[in-house]
């Protein structure tokens, strides 16, 4: 199922975009676009991705912005910044002291400042990631569902027209034996003399041949072959190829219908048959 998604997470500090597209494809085939601090992650990402979507061509790409004060190889951990000055008040107090909390203070207590690839803001970068890509996943599979509506409602229509050709197939059908055996009847008495016309013969040669051209059991089978595609269309989850299984025997039923058939109108209607069942097949690879 084609379809594209687009989601954010972040902070003030750090803020991350995930995008994501897909288009039809037989597998599941994933490409990513990730920034460096994601490379560790990659298989969590790409198993994230296959609970979200069975199958398809995804191309997922993030990228992540950084505050001014946040950005470059060294990033001050503000949290940690934050925190020595609430501990350092809390001493003054504790000890009596008075005056200001200058920087130097600060810095002499040392680890406030982080490397842009130190193992604390990948997993922070990942934990950010990890939120803007399921947004993004989501939107994708709305999109796809958005999609899958409007096909289903274009297959639904398309299957309505063999059924309505089906139902005239079965009127002319009722007729079509007895007629045949008919002109065949008097085709023959018409080429052999009346006196060497075996009547017994004659009628189980003609029931024989009826019987050849009868297209009750293809109709039977191909109603409920129609019957069974659209109970499919309406279910959830994975249909693709059911319904592409559905579409080869249903094509086998109208090849019969046709080959069996001498009447010129059902093999017309036969005909479209084929034309529309073609371009099921079509539509049915956009699906899952």
């Amino acid at each position: 199922m084609t379809g594209f998604g687009v989601g954010r997470a972040g902070d003030q500090t750090l803020s991350v975009v995930a995008e994501a597209r897909s288009v039809n494809n037989r597998f599941l085939d994933i490409s990513l676009r990730i920034p460096k601090g994601l490379y560790p992650f990659e298989t969590e990402i790409r198993e994230l991705i296959r609970t979200k979507v069975e199958r398809g061509r995804v191309t997922l790409a993030v990228t992540e912005e950084l505050s001014n004060a946040e950005s470059g190889g060294v990033r001050l951990d503000r949290e940690k910044a934050t925190q020595y000055i609430k501990h350092l008040h809390e001493l003054q107090e504790l000890a009596g002291i008075t005056g200001e909390i200058r920087l130097e203070h600060l810095l002499a207590a040392g680890d406030l400042f982080m490397s842009g690839d130190d193992d604390e803001a990948r997993q922070r970068l990942w934990e950010t990631a990890r939120k803007a890509i399921h947004s993004a996943l989501g939107d994708l599979a709305a999109s796809g569902k958005r999609e899958g509506d409007t096909l289903a409602r274009d297959l639904q229509e398309r299957l309505a027209t063999i059924r309505d050709g089906l139902e005239v197939i079965k009127a002319l059908a009722a007729g079509q034996t007895a007629e045949y055996r008919n002109r065949l009847a008097t085709r023959l008495e018409q080429l052999i003399d009346d006196a060497r016309l075996d009547r017994n013969r004659l009628e189980t040669e003609l029931a024989i041949s009826a019987e050849r051209l009868d297209i009750t059991e293809e109709i039977v089978r191909l109603d409920s072959h129609l019957n069974l595609f659209n109970d499919t269309l309406n279910k959830d989850g994975a249909i693709g190829k059911t319904l592409n299984f559905v579409l080869q025997e249903m094509g086998r039923e109208v090849n019969t219908i046709a080959s069996k058939s001498w009447l010129f109108e059902i093999s017309q209607i036969a005909v479209r048959m084929k034309e529309t069942l073609e371009q099921l097949r079509e539509q049915v690879q956009n699906l899952e």
